[in-house]
């Protein structure tokens, strides 16, 4: 990611320093540091300021200089800040893609897990339908209603025998004595 000491004092809204930051980038023939000293005038015994020397300032070549230094430094100024913040939001764009990509994926993995489940519900369904049917057929079958009907009269023969008091039975075999032949 393209990040400059400039765009940072300009993020961060200290312009004298991002004025100064793109000064100390200027290319050499568009240094004004030796027509400055050339041009200042500098008395110890002087008040405080700066003067200048007029016939330095009013010359053609510096006006040109000056002009061209002026015009450099306002593109550099737009140069720089635009590059920041196109990287800025390079780096936005990727942020938001990983987050979109990750919201694909977790949305992916929760509908693949919605389907599956769904699919669990709908076979176990079918499965109870089919099993309940199974047991509705076998309940209303005539034969098993005649076994109902058993099982019913069972009961009810068991319960009688049940409440008889105690009965003797006995046995009498009834027939004729088989002859022996020889």
């Amino acid at each position: 990611m393209f990040t400059s000491r400039g765009a940072e004092f300009f993020w961060s809204n200290k312009f004298d320093a991002f004025e100064r930051w793109v000064d100390l980038a200027a290319p050499q023939p568009l240094k004004l540091d030796e027509v400055m000293r050339l041009a200042s005038v500098a008395r110890p015994n002087s008040r405080e300021g700066i003067g200048w020397k007029t016939d330095v300032i009013g010359n053609p070549m510096v006006q040109i200089v000056t002009n061209e230094f002026s015009f450099w430094k306002a593109c550099m100024e737009l140069e720089t800040v635009a590059k920041e913040s196109s990287a800025r939001v390079e780096q936005e764009l990727h942020r938001v893609k990983q987050v979109v990509m990750s919201f694909r994926e977790t949305t992916k993995n929760d509908l693949s897990s919605l389907k599956a489940a769904s699919d669990r519900v709908q076979t176990e369904t079918l499965k109870m339908s089919k099993h309940y049917k199974e047991a509705v057929d076998v309940l209303t079958n005539p034969q098993f209603m005649q076994a109902i009907e058993n099982a019913e009269r069972l009961a009810s023969a068991l319960t009688a025998i049940q409440n008889l008091n105690q009965t003797k039975l006995s046995f009498a075999v009834f027939g004729q004595p088989q002859s022996s032949q020889s």
